[in-house]
């Protein structure tokens, strides 16, 4: 509930933007307010065009917000924000919130727009590719193996790009298939490579394009619209290129006997499955496989499945790698709008290395922006010093003695000792001693961007007007909210004294109207009813009815009641006590109403009206505290800058 309120109390309040070249509305102890802040606050609450800027509406918004304005000067007085609890809440926001705004948002919409274009569209390629010699390939390793794979391009072409990806492609599985990858989309490669596949023309062959495993030669092949996704279901039967021709005829003379009996409806495709299915991930699940893009599938059995046009149809025998299919449709979805694939595409853009696009944009921008230095000699000598230091697996080096400056990023410096640090924490395991110089450059390069990301992180206010309003206003709302807690709301429940006395003094604000006591008697039928009215016409007590009608079974029921005099139908009596009005059930019982008691208006007790009380207790504990803030802090309003806003 704390959370609701405080969430219903920030979006109907209060929101800011400081203008430095904004006219100063009023003055709280010498702090000037501006009118754009007002005027935020005033266009933001008045919805339905209520903002209308007449005196009496300004005068009102006015009012409230140096209220709120003085709780707030009173809560940073008390230092509320150095409460543990409350400063943690506040992290967790400002983490929640720099989500939103630390990366560039043109860079991230970009991203997420081009992922979607691309996932319109299927490429069928193939590739060569020559690996680096280690994990990590200094300059002179990088510039060997580019020379290799340009000496590999020349006299390149798309006739001949199978047998040489066959000869010279250091992909194991080119061997088998030539270098043909088959069909692909957005996030099935890693970012460069498929940058690679969606720039090249059909039927040309890219540059080298660098990735984590090498350089590639990619060929384009064709380029067609994404077919959507689809669910199937399929009966396998192995058979390989390298099998025994025999065996292979033998498993085309299998499919095709169930082929024949599916289609004389011999048997179902469930029963087929378990009969005969060779795939024994799926044949407990009726040969069902997840729902997939044709680009996810094998091209063979993706143009088959995607020939299918209904649901429950299923195709010839198709012969892929694997061995023979047949495959049933079971539910196709067409491709989705931007809108329905935006979270999925973020989502995998977050996890996916292009992901780093947006974060070498963030760490230029925030060179520019907070200012940066770096000292490549300082670095040079460092990475010599720890490669000479490892032994035995660790750097043996003495951090304590590296206090030079490798790089500043706005009034923050790291120096030798934080990277050595840094690289006794994240390179637990080095490798081989010729690999150190390049390994030590990577890690620097992730430390140096995680170090100027987080620093972009704890300063974008300074950066960020929209970030920092924000910032400003869930500060404000949280220290606000808490000390109105304490001094109203909470205070109001819990201060029972003070209720009491609140109530006595104003008891008269909280009265009952005239009321009647009542007794009421539910009569089996008529006939018992005759006798109870006798009963109660002798005046006897509603015991000793009750005592002379139910001697051997319940034959009228009996219960009390006080309500107000306008609530309690007369029918035809008048209201009088001893009165006594009949009503007729439907289900031919008969309700006797007699009137006990008639009360006159009167107060009613604290527990009769506690609700109410609270609620009024809490408004004038509120007046109360705005009194006394505004005697504690001065107020000077510009009456002239107030009159100019009016319309």
């Amino acid at each position: 509930m704390k959370k609701i309120l405080f969430s219903l109390f920030i979006t109907l309040n209060f929101c800011f933007l400081v203008a430095q070249d904004s006219q100063t509305l009023f003055e709280l102890d010498g702090n000037p307010i501006s009118t754009t802040e007002f005027e935020k606050v005033y266009t933001k609450n008045n919805i339905n065009n209520q903002a209308d800027y007449s005196e009496a509406s300004l005068n009102e918004y006015l009012e409230l917000f140096i209220n709120f304005k003085l709780k707030v000067a009173e809560a940073e007085a008390l230092q509320m924000d150095t409460i543990p609890a409350i400063k943690n809440e506040l992290k967790t926001y400002q983490k929640q919130l720099v989500k939103n705004y630390a990366n560039d948002k043109e860079v991230s919409e970009a991203l997420l727009q081009e992922a979607f274009e691309r996932s319109k569209f299927e490429i069928d390629a193939s590739h060569i590719l020559v690996l680096w010699p280690n994990s990590y390939p200094s300059a002179s390793d990088s510039a060997k193996v580019l020379k290799e794979i340009q000496s590999i391009k020349k006299g390149l072409n798309p006739v001949n790009f199978a047998q040489k990806a066959k000869l010279k492609s250091q992909d194991p599985s080119a061997k088998d298939n030539e270098g043909r990858l088959g069909y692909l989309t957005s996030f099935q490669t890693v970012y460069p490579f498929e940058n690679a596949l969606y720039v090249t023309k059909s039927g040309e062959i890219s540059g080298p394009v660098a990735t984590q495993f090498g350089y590639h030669l990619v060929l384009v092949h064709d380029k067609r619209p994404a077919r959507g996704k689809i669910k199937t279901a399929h009966i396998l039967i192995k058979s390989k290129s390298k099998d025994a021709e025999e065996k292979q005829t033998e498993a085309k003379i299998k499919i095709e006997k169930i082929h024949s009996e599916l289609k004389a409806g011999e048997v179902t495709f469930e029963t087929a499955v378990k009969q005969y299915s060779e795939d024994k991930k799926t044949n407990f699940q009726g040969g069902k496989l997840p729902e997939l893009s044709s680009a996810e599938m094998i091209t063979e059995f993706a143009d088959a499945a995607f020939s299918l046009k209904e649901d429950g149809d299923i195709s010839a025998p198709i012969l892929t790698s694997i061995g023979w299919h047949i495959i049933q449709r079971v539910s196709k979805t067409e491709t989705e709008s931007f809108d329905e694939m935006k979270t999925s595409l973020a989502n995998k853009i977050a996890r996916d290395s292009r992901s780093n696009v947006a974060q070498v944009k963030n760490n230029e921008d925030s060179k520019k922006q907070f200012g940066f230095s770096t000292k490549p000699k300082a670095l040079d000598n460092l990475i010599q010093d720890m490669s000479k230091s490892f032994d035995s697996g660790s750097f043996k080096i003495d951090d304590s003695t590296y206090q030079s400056p490798l790089f500043s990023i706005g009034n923050k410096t790291y120096l030798q000792n934080d990277y050595i640090k840094y690289v006794k924490n994240t390179l637990k395991k080095a490798t081989k001693m010729s690999e150190l110089p390049s390994l030590l450059r990577g890690n620097f390069d992730k430390f140096q961007s995680a170090k100027i990301q987080q620093y972009r992180e704890d300063h974008l206010a300074e950066i960020n007007e929209d970030y920092k309003d924000l910032m400003k206003e869930y500060h404000d709302g949280i220290l606000l909210f808490e000390l109105t807690d304490k001094e109203v709301w909470s205070k109001a429940v819990m201060d029972t004294s003070g209720l009491k006395a609140f109530h006595a003094e104003n008891k008269m604000n909280y009265m009952w109207s005239d009321r009647v006591a009542y007794t009421s008697y539910t009569f089996k039928d008529e006939q018992i009813a005759n006798k109870g009215a006798k009963l109660i016409k002798k005046g006897l007590s509603p015991a000793k009815i009750l005592g002379k009608l139910n001697k051997k079974e319940s034959m009228v029921t009996m219960k009390t009641a006080k309500i107000e005099t306008a609530d309690f139908d007369l029918v035809d009596a008048s209201l009088e006590e001893g009165a006594v009005v009949i009503d007729k059930l439907e289900d031919g019982k008969l309700t006797y109403k007699v009137v006990d008691t008639l009360f006159k208006p009167e107060p009613k007790l604290l527990s009769e009206t506690r609700g109410y009380v609270i609620s009024d207790y809490q408004g004038y504990l509120e007046k109360e505290w705005i009194t006394s803030l505004k005697q504690k802090f001065s107020i000077e309003v510009n009456k002239e800058v107030f009159n100019s806003l009016i319309r």
